[in-house]
């Protein structure tokens, strides 16, 4: 995969995550005192991959060098946790 097809993919992958995010969040506005306390501080962990991926991107974006394989691997391995992390909350929270 080139570098480019790559950001392009880790561009979708932030989209998915936005979205997934956004869900998860209205549900916990409609859940129980309990879940939506849970949320506010699980999401923190959610912003805070959101954001070390973003850094991730903008990275690729503007090096030109050629270290771009070793953070296209830190970022899989940030989205492979991340995609963890989610499912993790979905399963716990909103089931």
């Amino acid at each position: 995969m080139d570098r480019q097809t790559f950001i392009d993919k880790l561009k979708g992958k932030l989209d998915e995550l936005d979205s997934e995010f956004n869900q998860m969040q209205v549900k916990a506005e409609q859940a129980s005192e309990n879940v939506r306390h849970q949320w506010e501080s699980r999401k923190l962990e959610l912003k805070e991959k959101r954001a070390e991926l973003q850094g991730k991107l903008d990275e690729l974006r503007n090096d030109s060098s050629t270290r771009w394989e070793e953070v296209k691997d830190s970022a899989e391995k940030t989205w492979d946790s991340t995609k963890a992390g989610l499912k993790d909350i979905r399963d716990s929270l909103f089931k």
